[in-house]
Formats: C-alpha cells, sequence, structure tokens
C-alpha cells in the first residue's frame, strides 16, 4: 500500500514538473495560413516559433498604411464574435503604435500594410486559480499566432514579412487570469517584432527611393 502511494506521489510530481516546464515555454509553432503573398523570402529561427524577411529597402512610417488585419484563425477556436473583433482592433491599434514610433525617413519608400491572426489560445481564469494554489503557478497558458507582410502599393512586392506564434512567459503571470490578455500581449509582441523589420539591418546598405 505504501508503494503505491509513494508511486503515486512521484507520478504526481512528475505530471506537474511537466506540466510547469511546458507552462514556463514561450514557444507556438505558428501554422501556415497561406495568407502572405509569398513565404519563399522567410527565415526561420532557431526555435520555429517564427519565421521572417526585412526590408532592404527604407521605409518612409508617414507613409505606411495599414489595408487589410484579418481572421484566419481555426473557426473551432472558441471565441466569440465580440472578442475576435476587439482582438483584431487589438492588433491593428499594436501596428500603427509601432508603425508612429519608427524614425522618419523621408526620402523612404511607401508600404501597405497586410496582418492576419491565424491562431488564438485563451485561458482559463479559474483554472488558472487552482493550479497557482496548488502548484503555485498558473500553468493554463494563452497566445497568439499572426502573420504579417509589408507590400509595395505600387508592384505589390512583398518588402517584409513575419509569421510568429507566441506563448505568454510564466513571468508575465498576472495576464494568466485574464481570458484574452495573453493573446493580445503575443500580439502586441508580433507588432513590435514586425516593426523592426521595416528597417534594414544594421551595417547594411539601404535602397532609398528614386
Amino acid at each position: 500500500m505504501r508503494g503505491c502511494v509513494v508511486t503515486a506521489v512521484r507520478y504526481a510530481i512528475a505530471v506537474a514538473c511537466v506540466a510547469a516546464a511546458s507552462a514556463c515555454s514561450t514557444v507556438m509553432v505558428p501554422p501556415r495560413a497561406d495568407f502572405l503573398s509569398s513565404y519563399a523570402a522567410l527565415t526561420p529561427d532557431a526555435d520555429r516559433g517564427s519565421a521572417s524577411s526585412r526590408s532592404v529597402m527604407v521605409i518612409d512610417p508617414a507613409r505606411v498604411t495599414i489595408d487589410a488585419i484579418e481572421w484566419r484563425a481555426d473557426t473551432g477556436t472558441d471565441i466569440t464574435e465580440e472578442e475576435r473583433r476587439a482582438l483584431l482592433g487589438h492588433l491593428r491599434g499594436a501596428l500603427l503604435e509601432r508603425v508612429h514610433t519608427l524614425p522618419r525617413a523621408q526620402t523612404g519608400h511607401p508600404a501597405v500594410l497586410r496582418a492576419a491572426i491565424t491562431r488564438v489560445e485563451t485561458v482559463s481564469p479559474s483554472l488558472n486559480a487552482v493550479s497557482a494554489l496548488l502548484l503555485f503557478a498558473p500553468l493554463d497558458r494563452g497566445g497568439a499566432a499572426v502573420e504579417i507582410e509589408a507590400l509595395a502599393p505600387d508592384t505589390g512586392q512583398q518588402l517584409a514579412a513575419l509569421s510568429l506564434g507566441y506563448f505568454t512567459p510564466l513571468s508575465d503571470m498576472k495576464v494568466r487570469f485574464s481570458r484574452l490578455a495573453p493573446a493580445q500581449l503575443a500580439l502586441r509582441k508580433a507588432a513590435a517584432d514586425f516593426s523592426e523589420l521595416l528597417q534594414p539591418a544594421a551595417g547594411t546598405k539601404p535602397t532609398a527611393r528614386d
């Protein structure tokens, strides 16, 4: 009997450790939604949590406009229409905010941004409250995946692109007690990461507007 109890305790500890390790990871492999005009130039990072291509042209943020912000997540996702609109609006707002913080470039090119939310993982605040009480950490993690690209308005040429999936880290513990907060955090990260791709890499000779 004692051996069974010890085995059960060890099993419970092992499960808790695996769950905790999973809860700490931020890697979400993004699905390919076939939203981007091209995937050929994307270079994946080491953990496959994102793939991106950086602009080699100088882009003037004052001449950047946002076109489509679409919902391409699985139709089975437990998201209401109101929540869907809120998340799409959140992504649009985050992109606008990030673009406006970029340095002006009067000789830069114009660009049109397109984006799609391709996956959303909500959290259960009640489940996280229980796991935080029993295991000292909210284990139900949430996040989102996004595809974003910048196009030349005259030719449709892809200037920059990003495919990113992100689970909120355990360090952002507070957001795990709000159903959509982890997804919103992931959308803000995607907007921040993408805005950096609108500028040529340091040390390269950028192409300015003719």
